[in-house]
């Protein structure tokens, strides 16, 4: 099972529709189940200390659903102050609080960035892919930063970047067999 994980938590984000983009371009590559997580919808009693109880009901569905059975992750991550959103780790922290190792522990992530502007949030990226090293999990090589993502959005709200569409087969491609 492959989950993909929309990493922002901004109500109607453009995250979502690069997740979307990932999500069907996977159903048609990998002959797995593949599952998709947005994290907008994760409920802010998530941000309480209790959290760290591992008994958070949102965040134990989340778990036995989508993370426990994924063999590896697709995270969407937009640019958020130069990094990647805090939202994002706190599901991490939030998942990781019971279990972490059956949740994360030698699965295998790819990761997308995306930005207004001209770098495709490729230093959270790399931010993120050390938290991800310290869960154990392995992240491919192959990072897809698209930038500047408002210019690639048409009026009917379709993603029209030929380049970057280029690099997100080639990630695919290779992230089904990785």
């Amino acid at each position: 099972m492959i989950t993909i994980i929309n990493g922002s938590n901004r109500k109607g984000n453009l995250t979502s529709l690069v997740a979307k983009i990932y999500t069907a371009k996977m159903l048609e590559e990998y002959e797995g189940v593949v599952k998709e997580i947005n994290i907008e919808e994760m409920p802010g009693s998530v941000l309480d200390p209790g959290m760290y109880s591992g008994d958070h009901k949102w965040i134990e569905e989340i778990r036995n659903k989508y993370i426990i059975p994924a063999e590896k992750f697709v995270f969407v991550i937009p640019e958020y102050n130069g990094t990647f959103p805090g939202a994002l780790k706190l599901f991490v922290d939030a998942i990781s609080s019971k279990d972490g190792d059956k949740a994360f522990y030698g699965k295998k992530a790819a990761l997308v960035g995306l930005s207004a502007g001209k770098f495709g949030n490729w230093l959270g990226l790399e931010h993120f892919g050390v938290v991800l090293n310290y869960l154990k999990i392995n992240v491919h090589y192959l990072k897809v930063s698209i930038s500047n993502i408002y210019n690639y959005i048409n009026d009917d709200n379709e993603f029209v970047d030929t380049v970057s569409q280029k690099y997100i087969d080639r990630q695919i491609e290779e992230f089904v067999k990785f």
